[in-house]
């Protein structure tokens, strides 16, 4: 019987092409926009971590009164904390960097972190093959060894069974692999965002036990004892850090106060809110699509009103019909679904490449097994919802006035005329809260585009560059190395400026140094600090920065010239207030045997943490003079920028090849565009608000589309009616007035419920938005406004039509 129903549904689709294509395409695009939305929710938020019991992982974080954002940890930390917490059952530490992979191949730049011996232990995983790091590898002096990454394993040594026997070369040095981990394990590090190279190889940190330092500089990880929380832990930390205060590891002032985060929010916490902010505008418009696809089946069961009343008169009950009905409407879902299965892999596959810098995603973003069961879920609770309305209606059906003269009467017009409304306002009050989101946060992205970044990302190309201690043992090496290749790139025709610099904007993030300043007087909680940055000849100019006073870096200022720097406005304010800072003079540290470096010049502010972090103060130390400057190693990772005036990816070709030609074992990565790097780190808000305005743009047409139908239904349960006026003497003004007033009637309620709704679920936006209160008026006002032109202009076609109406034709047809 099932089958015969699903025969007869197709053979009546068949003969409704318009019909059958108008709801298959509604359906499609609300299956299709569903079910990739989902594919990316599941596998950045359901996919499980690939950490044993995970919820007994956290990350360790220290904060400062006078830094707020979370930031490292110390190496003495680690130690005191493994003594002093007892819910903590292990405390790991790592640092993350790059290293050069030579050998076996090309030489390439990989990601790479130096652990601590526990650290695969304390997260929770095993190595695939072989075994961890040994407490004696974890020292300083212990012997060279590696583990792996799966995916570099099968990509560079083709998934070598015997690659435990084997020795690598890591920055010129031969290394022996011990293990390899598991498919798919990361540090939670790896997946934050302004993680641009996750790790793909491991080696010991060995941490000298007997010279611990304050220096924050490590991620650090701990498992908790059973049955303990963050927040316990989170106090214990804070007991510690008191402890060590009054012992005076720390100042009292700067109040020092470690915590605790789940691995789960460490890892999705920053994805999660606008994840489940688009799911909640994909599943409004899921159920726009449905309440469309009901008002035509409302429409095409009352055009089939004699039909069923015949079927009812010989015989056919009412749970027969019913069947019948929920049956074409399983039909049609099933066809949508499975044309919103194009629909949806093509949008997963969009969104895995727009958005794969901003989301921590634990599993590939594509349409899998539990992503075809998803569909067909979705596809029995479409069939519900909007096979619903029909089936009530066919059971209110009245035989004997439909078999009379196959219309229903005013009565069941009038209810059904009020049902089809309501869908219709509904659908309305839904676009209305769509487009406020994708509003608001359109103008959120258009503020966070509009901060002065303090450089200029246009026409700029960036390229690290990485040369190995092995084979440039010595810092002056490093630096004849760098002027050679700086006067290689500025002979490439169409370069305008380059130069290097160590921490590139917006995509690493930098750490402070203590500082002495002449003339600054150090009070309690205020002591002198400030980002560091390492930068060469030409970055200035290369990288489109202002300078606001005094000169730039210039290439005589080499390791025999007097000792210089730049600072910012931050530093100039933070401690030479009421002074002129050019000829000023600070030092690194307060060790006397560093050099004082002179002021030279007043760099405008740059974000560099973050478009929203607060600027920070910070100096600028010329590349040859950075080694006697900190007293040790050359600044050995650095960024290449160069500005051209045409497009900067067309310059990356030349570039390598010149520095190929000065060192062929030199690794070139993360080659892009400055731009890229600064959508890079809006990769996120600009993923929600193109998604939220796709679907505010589906929801706009399909309110219209609505409401235009719903007017086109009352015009033609209302043509003897307008033909009686009309031969009374109504004019086509009147009648277009009419029809009108009923379409902006139903638009309007729509509008001003979703704006009721708008004002209780936009406040849900707020930490998703940057620069506008999430119930901003104007933008409230506009898009009230702009719902409004809309539903005007879909009730003009069925109005105009109306007025058109012949008097006679409409009375004669009755």
């Amino acid at each position: 019987m099932f089958l015969q129903d699903v025969r007869y549904a197709l053979r009546g689709l068949r003969r409704s092409p318009g019909f059958a294509a108008a709801a298959i395409l509604t359906l499609a695009l609300g299956t299709g926009a569903t079910t990739a939305i989902f594919s990316v929710v599941r596998s950045v938020l359901l996919s499980p971590l690939p950490y044993s019991d995970p919820v007994r992982g956290v990350m360790v974080w220290s904060r400062w009164k006078a830094f707020p954002k979370k930031t490292w940890v110390a190496d003495a930390d680690v130690f005191d904390y493994r003594r002093m917490c007892p819910s903590l059952e292990s405390v790991a530490a790592w640092g993350s960097g790059e290293a050069n992979l030579t050998g076996d191949g090309d030489p390439v730049r990989v990601g790479m972190a130096a652990i601590t011996a526990n650290t695969f232990e304390t997260l929770g995983a095993r190595p695939h093959l072989g075994r961890s790091f040994t407490s004696e590898e974890d020292l300083p002096g212990g012997p060279p060894v590696v583990i792996l990454s799966y995916g570099l394993w099968q990509r560079r040594y083709a998934g070598d069974s015997g690659i435990l026997s084997r020795a690598v070369d890591v920055d010129g040095v031969r290394t022996r692999v011990v293990g390899v981990m598991p498919r798919g394990f990361a540090l939670p590090t790896d997946f934050t965002v302004d993680s641009a190279s996750p790790s793909q190889l491991w080696v010991p940190l060995q941490i000298n036990p007997a010279a611990l330092t304050r220096n924050h500089g490590l991620y650090a990880a701990a498992r908790l004892v059973r049955g303990t929380t963050a927040a316990r832990a989170t106090a214990e930390l804070r007991s510690a850090a008191a402890e060590l205060t009054r012992q005076g590891a720390y100042m009292a002032e700067d109040r020092f106060e470690p915590f605790a985060i789940s691995f789960d929010e460490e890892i999705r916490g920053g994805a999660r809110r606008a994840l489940l902010l688009v799911f909640g505008a994909v599943g409004f418009l899921m159920l726009m699509a449905c309440a469309n696809v009901a008002n035509l089946l409302l429409a095409r069961a009352e055009a089939r009103q004699r039909e069923i009343s015949v079927r009812a008169a010989i015989g056919a009950g009412r749970s027969r019909l019913a069947r019948q009905l929920l049956t074409e409407s399983f039909v049609l879902a099933a066809c949508g679904s499975v044309a919103g299965l194009g629909l949806a892999w093509a949008g997963a596959r969009a969104i895995a490449a727009a958005g794969a810098a901003g989301l921590p995603a634990l599993e590939p973003i594509a349409i899998s097994t539990p992503m075809l069961l998803f569909t067909g879920a979705l596809s029995i609770l479409t069939t519900l919802v909007f096979g619903f309305a029909p089936v009530l209606q066919i059971l209110r059906i009245n035989l004997s006035e439909s078999l009379r003269d196959g219309s229903p009467g005013a009565s069941a017009g009038r209810a059904r005329m009020t049902l089809r409304g309501a869908i219709a306002g509904l659908q309305m009050a839904l676009a209305v809260v769509l487009l406020l989101g994708a509003a608001l946060m359109l103008k959120s992205l258009d503020a966070l585009r509009s901060i002065d970044l303090g450089f200029d990302p246009g026409h700029a190309l960036t390229l690290q560059l990485h040369p190995a201690e092995a084979r440039y043992p010595e810092p002056r090496a490093v630096v004849a190395l760098d002027r050679m290749l700086l006067e290689r790139v500025r002979g490439i025709p169409g370069v305008a400026a380059a130069g290097l610099i160590r921490s590139l904007p917006l995509a690493a993030e930098i750490g402070d140094w203590g500082l002495d300043v002449e003339g600054f007087d150090e009070t309690p909680g205020h002591n002198a600090k400030g980002d560091w940055q390492v930068l060469s000849d030409g970055a200035v100019e290369a990288m489109g920065e202002k300078l606001l006073a005094g000169r730039s870096i210039l290439a005589s200022d080499t390791a025999e010239a007097l000792p210089v720097c730049l600072v910012n406005q931050a530093l100039v304010r933070a401690y030479f207030a009421g002074r002129n800072p050019i000829g000023g003079r600070i030092r690194m540290g307060s060790k006397a045997s560093r050099p004082w470096m002179t002021v030279v010049g007043v760099l405008r502010d740059e974000r560099h943490n973050g478009i929203t972090a607060a600027v920070k103060e910070k100096f600028f130390v010329p590349y040859a003079q950075f080694p006697a400057a900190r007293e040790g190693d050359a600044a050995r990772s650095m960024t290449l920028v160069v500005r051209t005036p045409g497009d900067p990816l067309a310059l990356a070709r030349s570039i390598r090849a010149e520095i190929a030609r000065v060192d062929p074992n030199l690794p070139v990565s993360n080659v892009r565009s400055l731009v890229q790097v600064v959508d890079a780190s809006l990769a996120t808000p600009r993923l929600t608000g193109s998604l939220l305005s796709i679907f505010a743009g589906l929801a706009l047409f399909l309110a219209a589309l609505g409401v235009s139908g719903v007017l086109a239904y009352l015009v033609n349960r209302r043509r003897r009616e307008i033909g009686v006026r009309m031969a009374l003497g109504a004019s086509r003004a009147n009648v277009v007035a009419l029809i009108l007033r009923r379409g902006l009637s139903t638009a309007g309620t729509g509008i001003a419920a979703g704006f009721l709704a708008a004002v209780f679920l936009t406040p849900l936006m707020a930490g998703l938005l940057y620069g506008i209160s999430p119930r901003d008026p104007i933008t409230f006002g506009s898009v009230s406004l702009l719902l409004l032109l809309i539903a005007a202009a879909a009730c003009a076609i069925p109005a105009f039509r109306a007025s058109r109406t012949d008097p006679l034709e409409a009375l004669r047809s009755e």
